[in-house]
């Protein structure tokens, strides 16, 4: 049997290559094209991305820096009421079980080292005498 052979000419092959290579610099001209806008907009998506994250950086701070200022206010403020209560309670207690006061205490002291020296002087009037 004999087989029919399609036959193609030199110049029809030439012809389909040519093509084949027209269409593949088509091809990789456009593959180049997407790669520079996906790479620009990548640079962009990137740029973006870290203004945003130093954007959320900057927030985060100020917002430790206000919670860090409220919680030193409520601490202040606890502080002083808790000391205005212990001192009202110190106080209650001192004044029903009768101790003298710091002021009262110094007044004494004090009242003793003004007789002491009067005292020595007529200790040594006695004794001269």
């Amino acid at each position: 049997m004999a087989e029919a052979r399609a036959r193609i000419s030199f110049k029809d092959v030439r012809a389909s290559v040519k093509r084949m290579q027209t269409e593949g610099e088509k091809l990789v001209a456009r593959l180049q094209r997407d790669a520079r806008t996906l790479s620009t907009r990548s640079r962009r998506d990137l740029s973006s991305l870290l203004t945003d994250a130093r954007r959320l950086q900057t927030d985060l701070r100020k917002r430790a820096e206000k919670a860090f200022k409220e919680l030193e206010t409520r601490r202040t403020r606890i502080l002083a009421t808790v000391e205005e209560q212990v001192t009202r309670a110190v106080e209650t207690v001192v004044d029903r079980i009768n101790v003298a006061s710091k002021d009262e205490v110094a007044q004494l002291q004090k009242r003793v080292a003004d007789l002491e020296p009067r005292l020595d002087t007529r200790a040594k009037e006695r004794g001269a005498a």
